[in-house]
């Protein structure tokens, strides 16, 4: 028998406009049924406010803050969190900012308790935006209901 596959939009209005509200053809992210477990695939997510508009233009810091809220507020929207993102893939404009990213990143996992890290990758890539630093995908398993 075939296994049903369920796929839903992820949304957090309050954190982020809908892309296509801009003409971009992606969804922020898609909770996915498959046998009775939960993946989440969340695209790239960096400092953008709800209105779509890129924020903390040229502050390192607050942008990586804001990509890893927008993060979380996602993972919420979807009934999931920290504990269940098994994988990440971060994106820098320059690798310069790597110390800066792993420090930011390290202490956002102690606040979450997190006991295993997700798998990750980081590379220096052009971003989407020339204002923006950083951006984050992450995916996360939810286990069987």
């Amino acid at each position: 028998m075939k296994s049903k596959i369920l796929k839903k939009a992820i949304k957090a209005p309050d954190f982020l406009n809908d892309p296509a509200e801009y003409n971009k053809s992606f969804s922020r992210g898609l909770k996915i049924e498959l046998n009775g477990s939960t993946i989440l695939e969340i695209s790239g997510t960096a400092s953008i406010n709800e209105r779509g508009k890129s924020i903390h233009i040229g502050n390192f810091s607050a942008q990586a803050k804001r990509t890893f809220d927008n993060l979380t507020a996602l993972l919420g929207s979807a009934g999931a969190g920290w504990h269940d993102v098994v994988k990440t893939r971060c994106y820098l404009r320059n690798m310069r900012d790597y110390d800066k990213f792993n420090k930011y990143r390290n202490q956002f996992y102690k606040k979450q308790k997190l006991a295993l890290f997700p798998a990750s990758i980081c590379v220096e890539a052009g971003l989407c935006r020339p204002e923006l630093l950083v951006e984050i995908e992450a995916t996360a398993i939810l286990g069987k209901k």
